[in-house]
């Protein structure tokens, strides 16, 4: 009888299973977008999740044209994850990212033209599972070749990109899982805030034999969200599960030098604004969108918009314009324009007198 013969040689089976790639789209964007990212050029990357199907899966999306989200027809292209989505970020090529997942796995898509079809798809580069649980949080290092990740076992690990190795491991990093991690926006590949519900916000130098120093401490105060200002390398902005947000100067740790209750629910994601550095974009486990304005003692709230229907996750500012994108889990993808000039407040674009009081 003649040998059968195979595509693959039997010693590859296991990595032809793990670089497939379904060849069409994911049916529909999920109701629940967890997370947003726009690249220098403007390019969109969403994260989906499916909470309440059969199988808790996730996708991602690719959008040349942030206006056009979450429209499955006006899409570059889009994958279907057997998990779901946490974050995700661009990395120095503006068509590969970086992805932590609901199982524990960190991952590296590329996305590849179809010469013949003259049509694009996601493709898996590498892909590791080291987390024992979910991942929380994904930050990328300014040289945009290492990357670090937070998550729910309470761990963090500094990775090469490239190779997708964990050149540092920290476990325990917190005790409780770490809710956000951010890189320092100048450092190559050293710096990084981490916080997490045990209440401490620590700063991280991997260089160091004892890398963490804290920033803050206080267990009644459980942490859920941090940001690095962008310019104010020693000013960082941490969130709260009361829905508070602190500011803290890394040079005198342990003592906020301002405190905004912003939320009354918790902090889920916070950004500063690249054209405007004192600008923080907040949102949290309710529908609102807010802005700060963190050039004084006293933060203050330039912009409020409600015109999300569920839970605000994802928040990103556009890099060649002042628009801020949100995100959230009533499958809704915003575009908003802050005011420009501090004197007035402004409401889902309205503008207000700044003393009016707050609803």
């Amino acid at each position: 009888m003649d040998p059968v013969s195979v595509e693959v040689e039997p010693n590859r089976n296991a990595e032809a299973y793990r670089n497939y790639q379904p060849a069409i789209l994911p049916a529909q964007v999920e109701k629940f977008i967890d997370f947003i990212e726009l690249c220098e050029d403007g390019y969109m990357l969403l994260g989906c999740s499916n909470l309440n199907g059969r199988f808790w899966t996730g996708s991602l999306w690719y959008f040349l044209d942030p206006d056009a989200a979450p429209d499955v027809e006006k899409c570059l292209t889009g994958i279907e994850c057997e998990t779901g989505v946490t974050d995700g970020k661009f990395l120095e090529d503006k068509q590969k990212i970086i992805v932590g997942e609901d199982s524990g796995v960190v991952q590296i898509l590329g996305v590849s033209e179809s010469a013949d079809e003259h049509t694009f798809h996601f493709e898996s580069l590498n892909s590791v599972c080291e987390h024992d649980d979910t991942v929380l949080s994904v930050s990328v290092f300014s040289d945009k070749k290492h990357a670090v990740t937070g998550s729910l076992d309470i761990t963090i690990k500094v990775w090469s990109v490239e190779s997708l190795v964990a050149e540092h491991t920290y476990r325990p990093a917190h005790l409780h899982q770490v809710s956000s991690v951010c890189t320092h926006p100048q450092d190559g590949h050293s710096l990084f805030a981490s916080c997490s519900l045990d209440g401490m916000v620590l700063i991280w130098d991997t260089r160091n034999v004892k890398p963490a120093k804290v920033a803050f401490n206080n267990r009644a105060k459980e942490m859920t969200s941090v940001d690095w200002h962008t310019s104010r390398t020693d000013l960082v902005a941490a969130g709260t599960s009361s829905g508070d947000v602190m500011l803290l100067d890394i040079r005198q740790p342990k003592l906020p030098v301002a405190e905004a209750a912003c939320f009354s629910r918790p902090i889920h994601r916070m950004k500063f604004s690249h054209h405007k550095s004192d600008w923080l974009a907040v949102c949290a486990d309710d529908s609102k969108v807010k802005v700060l304005h963190c050039a004084t003692n006293s933060p203050n709230i330039i912009y409020t918009d409600d015109r999300h229907e569920d839970f605000v996750h994802g928040l990103a500012w556009h890099s060649r314009n002042e628009n801020l994108y949100s995100c959230g889990w009533d499958k809704q993808v915003l575009a908003h324009k802050p005011p420009l000039s501090l004197a007035r407040m402004e409401v889902n674009g309205i503008g207000e007198a700044k003393n009016q009081e707050q609803k």
